[in-house]
């Protein structure tokens, strides 16, 4: 069975890092090679640039594979930053997503909405409704693993 793909932004980083179970098992999947949580270099520096530590540390404990960005010129960029409340880094994480062919899983309303216009190809997922009920029932599925004494 091939893994699940898909590039998330910071709020997912969040969501994950939040809960200590949930950060184990998305950790559990990664390492099965069942979930390639995919990440772009606009996210990673976000990530990095966190002010404070303990937050940051949590949030890069997240297992992901940072992907290779998009085309420097590629056109639909400056089509993605026409939308309202779209920066740069927006769209070129909306961009990488559709790159790589991998649904884009973000909360972002304006990004989302943009991309929607832009890169109609490109699959929208939230955390909560789409991407979250996929990791419980891939994790559903592992074995469970064995307890050391």
């Amino acid at each position: 069975m091939p893994a699940l793909r898909c590039v998330i932004d910071s709020m997912v980083f969040d969501a994950i890092a939040g809960k200590p179970a949930l950060l184990r098992d998305v950790d559990r999947l990664t390492r099965a090679r069942r979930v390639e949580l995919l990440a772009a270099l606009e996210t990673m520096a976000e990530l990095a640039a966190t002010p404070d530590e303990e937050h940051r540390r949590r949030l890069q404990k997240v297992r992901v594979l940072v992907v290779a960005p998009p085309p420097p010129r590629d056109p639909r960029l400056r089509a993605l930053r026409a939308g309202a409340g779209v920066s740069e880094e927006d769209a070129r994480i909306a961009l990488t997503a559709a790159t790589h062919e991998v649904p884009l899983v973000t909360e972002d309303r304006d990004l989302r909405l943009a991309a929607a216009a832009q890169l109609p190809a490109l699959v929208l997922w939230r955390w909560e409704t789409d991407l979250r009920p996929r990791i419980e029932d891939l994790v559903a599925e592992l074995p469970v693993p064995p307890r050391w004494r």
